[in-house]
């Protein structure tokens, strides 16, 4: 045991009541002794949220009929039981867990349940959960790609990754999730390739609230860029700019035309491993 810590947070050495030790106790209780009553707190809510993983998988295995109750297979119960010990604090992760231990135990997911699914957890996010289970519950999943179009070439600047309509998250946050839930298998995408027929779908994605975002993530972007370009044309003019750069003036007008925002279609769809996953570890 540790030489110090071994005789407890709060003093550290023992029996002394006046002079210098007394002081260095005192001292060391300053310090540590509100580290002690954080330890207490961590170790408490930790207690609570254990107990509330246990209650989560009991009523689970509650509702499964005793027909359909089956033995677990250890070599998926145990890394499950073993990778939740890490997440008990985080709920929406913890959840996951309770949901697929309980579905080891049901054999009504014999042809669902698959043993990475307990890898696929752990690189899951609160966000990428909340989301993933957001997306089990449409059934059409249009999806767009912004970009800025800065003349009739077509020349585009990428503004985002793959955003969605009604997302429970940022978009940065969506852009991120759906980049990783692709990565772990759970979803498809398709931008530019496949998009719904039904053009009413992607109606939204033209919306002010949703345009007007990657308009600001357009002006940021290009903020530096705009500025060095108009400062050169107050200082020198456009007809010098044109000749230096071995352009037509109007080519200088097109640079300080202001983008348009456009989009790319496409959809998101569930494989079939991911629908799996929903009926284990959500459902």
């Amino acid at each position: 045991m540790d030489p110090i810590f071994g005789k407890g947070l709060d003093k550290v050495i023992e029996g002394a009541s006046e002079g210098p030790i007394k002081t260095l106790n005192l001292t060391w209780d300053l310090i540590f002794g509100s580290y002690h009553t954080w330890i207490n707190k961590i170790q408490h809510k930790r207690e609570i949220d254990l107990n509330e993983f246990k209650k989560n998988i009991e009523s689970n295995l509650n509702d499964i009929p005793d027909e359909n109750l089956k033995e677990p297979n250890i070599s998926l119960l145990g890394p499950a039981i073993e990778a939740s010990k890490f997440y008990i604090d985080e709920k929406v992760i913890r959840n996951l867990f309770s949901n697929l231990i309980s579905s080891s135990m049901d054999n009504r997911k014999n042809e669902d349940i698959h043993h990475s699914f307990v890898e696929i957890i752990k690189q899951m996010s609160g966000d990428d959960a909340i989301l993933f289970e957001h997306l089990s519950k449409k059934e059409v999943i249009p999806a767009v790609t912004y970009k800025a179009v800065r003349n009739s070439k077509g020349d585009s600047i990428t503004l985002s990754d793959v955003v969605i309509k009604d997302s429970p998250l940022s978009y940065r946050d969506t852009e991120m999730s759906l980049v990783n839930l692709k990565r772990v298998g759970l979803i498809n995408i398709n931008i530019g390739i496949n998009s719904f027929t039904n053009e009413k779908l992607y109606e939204p994605f033209n919306e002010p609230v949703m345009i007007n975002a990657f308009i600001e993530r357009f002006y940021n972007k290009e903020q530096e860029r705009y500025s060095k370009l108009f400062k050169q044309i107050e200082t020198f003019g456009f007809s010098f700019l044109a000749k230096d750069n071995n352009l037509s003036i109007d080519q200088i007008y097109n640079l300080c035309k202001p983008s348009s925002i456009e989009f790319s279609k496409g959809t998101i769809h569930i494989t079939t491993f991911g629908q799996a996953f929903v009926n284990c570890c959500i459902n």
